[in-house]
């Protein structure tokens, strides 16, 4: 005789930063939700391991154990030729180790009293036409009135609802190498991250510092993914380091910058498994957790009684969330066609630098950037504004 499925409230899928943090906010909220993952914690999860300043208000007001490197300095590069740093008098990220980071975050779950079961796959979901979803895992059958897919870039929890939130994908290859291979100019990396733009069109290339290693990739989209090896293999001679036989993994960035659906009856998508990732500089634990307290939000609302309130949730990422990653999208093509203008301007000026650092931390948003982006009030900024961040020789 066939055991009839468990039954829970929620049902969240993934427990990545996304998944720990919507499970956190609901237990404070009263309710019990049910939290699985696919892989054994702690788990690898390749990732550059960029918090940026802003995301910070989402989490744990002590993250000490699990931060590595504080970030106050860009070394910029344009296609892998002339270099120039510049610096903030703020930190503007920290980079983090994903392993522990995500790790740190189930705990906080588990001491709040969640019920987290690891190395359990979603192998079919069933949206209900009634009061609950089917779910099918490697162990056992549950029904949950609410279904959250925070899965991440391939969510089954998406592709088992019918929705497909993503326009394009991006993909990300990177390598760890051992920080002191850089002999003099390890310590060049101690506070700095490295960028190199213009190499190729809607691509970039990063260099983040994490404790002894550095975390050197590339990323553009998916399908120049030749491409993207070969631009590896000249950042690597850039930095001096020439062939490497560290292992080289890679990770898909999913990018929604047109309002698809993100959420189907009591099914809704967070973070990558919504595609909110950002265009311009592929970070996405900043969106995934705000989409994640904005899904707190709703769900609370709705099992207080509050008819509606699940479908105000896709409403709330549509408007504080979506027109940022337009915004950056659109920013980013401009800066493409502009190509070497629009870099010789961010190292000449102070004023796109101190925008930049602004939107890292959270002063100000790529969206609002974009309302204030006249070309006679830019082109008064940018010769006005004083020499404080000059580049660093």
């Amino acid at each position: 005789m066939t055991a009839p499925p468990a039954s829970r409230e929620v049902a969240i899928i993934g427990a990545g930063p996304a998944g720990a943090t919507l499970a956190y906010e609901l237990l404070q909220g009263g309710l019990q939700p049910l939290i699985l993952d696919k892989a054994v914690f702690p788990r690898i999860k390749v990732c550059a391991g960029g918090l940026t300043i802003k995301a910070l208000k989402f989490l744990p007001p002590d993250l000490s154990p699990v931060l590595e490197n504080e970030i106050n300095r860009v070394q910029l590069s344009f296609n892998l030729g002339r270099t120039f740093t510049k610096a903030w008098r703020q930190p503007l990220l920290y980079t983090v180790e994903r392993q522990r980071f995500d790790a740190f975050l189930m705990d906080r779950v588990r001491q709040a009293g969640g019920e987290f079961s690891d190395g359990e796959r979603l192998e079919k979901i069933t949206p209900g036409p009634g009061d609950s979803s089917t779910l099918v895992t490697s162990r056992r059958r549950i029904t949950a009135r609410v279904v959250v897919g925070a899965d991440g870039a391939r969510s089954n929890v998406a592709r088992g609802a019918g929705l497909q939130p993503v326009d394009f994908w991006h993909l990300g290859i990177q390598m760890e190498v051992p920080r002191n291979l850089l002999g003099t100019r390890a310590s060049e990396f101690s506070r700095t991250i490295g960028l190199d733009l213009g190499s190729m069109a809607d691509g970039y290339a990063w260099v983040f510092p994490r404790g002894e290693v550095l975390v050197i990739g590339v990323g553009g989209p998916v399908h120049q993914g030749p491409q993207l090896r070969q631009y590896h293999g000249r950042l690597l001679s850039h930095l001096g380091l020439g062939p490497q036989a560290f292992p080289l993994a890679a990770h898909l960035v999913p990018h929604r910058v047109t309002p698809r659906p993100i959420m189907r009856g009591r099914v809704l998508l967070v973070g990558d498994a919504a595609g909110l990732a950002d265009f311009w500089t592929g970070e996405g634990i900043f969106s995934a957790l705000h989409s994640a307290h904005l899904a707190a939000r709703q769900i609370l609302k709705f099992f207080q009684g509050e008819t509606g309130a699940l479908t105000g949730y896709q409403a709330r990422v549509d408007r504080e969330i979506a027109p940022e990653l337009s915004a950056s999208y659109q920013f980013a093509k401009l800066f493409n066609y502009l190509g070497p203008l629009a870099f010789r301007a961010l190292w000449r000026y102070d004023y796109p630098w101190e925008v930049f650092c602004r939107v890292m931390r959270g002063d100000r948003s790529f969206a609002e950037v974009k309302k204030r982006c006249r070309p006679d009030i830019f082109l008064r900024k940018l010769l006005v504004k004083s020499a404080r961040n000059r580049p660093i020789a």
